[in-house]
């Protein structure tokens, strides 16, 4: 029982910890959003030719959430927990990582900018979910 209530705490401050990420997230797309309007669309490769801080600190912060999520997948496996929805979350975030360095590198290639925000809020939902499966009696 004392597992299970490390494991909630654990999980909530991976939510509290995606939540930063996404808000850090819309801060970067805006961002992205000016430089469009001032390099144009065909010049994607201006688009972060110099990034303000909050790039950098979204970048980074990914490895803190991958971390964390890392820690909750390692203790679920150890408690011999159901593994379906960290193992779906951690699967959800290495791609999420995959895409974000994929827009960074290759110049936003097409439809990776919605599929970034889409893969976040099914991870963000997948551990909400998971957290409240936890809490219920």
């Amino acid at each position: 029982m004392l597992e299970k209530i490390n494991i909630k705490y654990l999980i909530l401050f991976s939510l509290f910890l995606m939540l930063i990420q996404i808000f850090i997230g819309t801060g970067v797309r805006e961002f992205i959003d000016e430089q469009i309007k001032f390099y144009g669309r065909e010049n994607k490769d201006l688009w972060l030719s110099s990034p303000k801080l909050n790039f950098y600190i979204h970048r980074t912060f990914s490895i803190l959430v991958f971390s964390v999520n890392a820690v909750l997948f390692f203790i679920s496996k150890n408690l011999k927990i159901d593994m379906k929805y960290i193992s779906m979350t951690m699967g959800l975030i290495f791609i999420e990582i995959l895409v974000g360095a994929s827009m960074f590198y290759f110049s936003f290639p097409i439809m990776t900018q919605p599929l970034h925000l889409i893969i976040a809020i099914i991870i963000f939902s997948i551990q909400l979910y998971w957290y409240l499966k936890l809490v219920s009696p």
